[in-house]
């Protein structure tokens, strides 16, 4: 039977079951079926915003972003996987509407190698057919700060501080309209970014960019946003050398961009250094176990709209 851990949310720095679960399955199964094999599992279930839901065989985390909650799941099988995770997804769905300001569930996948598994398997669990991005790394950010191409000197850049909070939610609604993460912003949104810097043009804000700690002393962009009515390759390119020129003076090394497939023969990634190193898949669905059934009910293909994928390039 699947039993939502519905003290998670209050957890603090103790998860309780789905922290037992995670040391039992990390520790005595070779291998672990999980849709970010790189993330770091560990610290993941001592977050305090943690919500949980788990049965014997595995489990399915989330992390509250604005309008989103951000899934990831660890199973000791794929076909465990594969009988929980509807009813799984389902208790995560009322867990957020309960305790957070979540209307979507969002799931990364990179394990390309069980791609061929999963794929039918999250879409059974009313996820639609995936949206495909691609990873693009530039590999040293010291080594390129002098190399990069010349910016628009009409578009400022500045670290962007609480008091921007509503300029950076007007943004993403512009952006991405149903798919926007705000409002609200993630009540960590400043505290768990490494640097968040905000163009402005003619004195208005034109764009953003929210840049998080990565490993190996890296950085990735978890938001690059750009105003519609703005010129993107003017404000992307100044938002995307004042993140280059803030990790230099931080002495960090690659910045990480996830863009969508079609971004990759755009010339603006090419002149900053980045270069492809892996493609992933997106999914998305609400979040209200109700709007899935009505959905199936009516027999509605649950396609959600994406409109934004780190950055409209």
């Amino acid at each position: 039977m699947v039993t939502p851990d519905y003290a998670a949310y209050a957890q603090d720095r103790a998860p309780g079951m789905v922290r037992r679960l995670h040391e039992t399955l990390s520790t005595t199964r070779p291998i672990t079926i999980r849709n970010q094999p790189n993330v770091d599992y560990d610290a993941l279930v001592k977050a305090p915003r943690l919500l949980s839901a788990q049965c014997d065989d595995g489990f399915v985390i989330g992390i509250p972003y604005g309008r989103h909650l951000r899934l990831f799941y660890e199973f000791d099988a794929i076909n465990h996987v594969r009988l929980h995770l509807t009813n799984l997804l389902n208790d995560m769905g009322e867990l957020a509407l309960e305790h957070s300001d979540c209307e979507l569930m969002t799931l990364d996948y990179n394990d390309f190698p069980h791609r061929h598994y999963v794929e039918p398997m999250l879409i059974g669990a009313a996820f639609p057919s995936p949206a495909e991005v691609s990873v693009v790394r530039c590999r040293d950010v010291r080594d390129q700060k002098d190399k990069n191409p010349a910016t628009n000197p009409e578009v400022g850049v500045r670290e962007a501080t609480e008091a921007d909070s509503g300029a950076i939610t007007d943004l993403e609604q512009r952006a991405s309209g149903e798919a926007a993460h705000s409002p609200p912003l993630s009540d960590r949104f400043f505290t768990d970014a490494a640097w968040v810097g905000i163009a402005e043009l003619d004195g208005q804000p034109a764009g953003y960019i929210h840049l998080a700690e990565a490993e190996k002393r890296g950085l990735i962009a978890e938001e690059l946003v750009v105003a519609p009515d703005q010129p993107f390759a003017d404000i992307s390119g100044a938002l995307l050398s004042a993140a280059m020129q803030y990790g230099a003076e931080q002495n960090r090394r690659a910045l990480t961009l996830r863009v969508a497939m079609e971004a990759m023969s755009d010339p603006l990634l090419a002149q900053f250094g980045f270069r492809h190193v892996t493609n992933e898949l997106f999914y998305q669905r609400p979040a209200d176990p109700a709007e899935i059934q009505r959905l199936h009910d009516d027999k509605i293909v649950t396609y959600v709209k994406v409109g934004k994928i780190w950055g409209r390039f």
